[in-house]
């Protein structure tokens, strides 16, 4: 899935390279879920087009959380083997 432009920008810029080198250094640069060498800073609350813009979600300390690739691979459920169909066999979107 592809990030509309805006996000795109967004995460080039500096106020987010800022915020995401404070949460970096505050985790210690520790996975904060299981200690593992962290990688990526996650938004707790998803990024949008309608909320990239507020500061309050996309550079809050308080939303963001430095994860290992794993566990960042688990919060999206990515390369999951969950149930990806129904009992009808349509596919379940995510």
């Amino acid at each position: 899935m592809r990030k509309p432009k805006e996000i795109h920008r967004f995460y080039k810029s500096v106020p987010w390279q800022v915020a995401r080198e404070i949460k970096i250094r505050e985790a210690n640069g520790k996975c904060e879920r299981c200690g593992a060498l962290g990688e990526e800073v996650h938004h707790k609350i998803r990024l949008t087009i309608l909320n990239v813009t507020n500061p309050e979600i996309s550079l809050n300390q308080e939303n963001l959380e430095l994860l290992c690739k794993k566990c960042h691979n688990v919060e999206h459920k990515r390369f999951s083997k969950s149930q990806q169909f129904d009992e009808d066999g349509n596919l379940i979107s995510r």
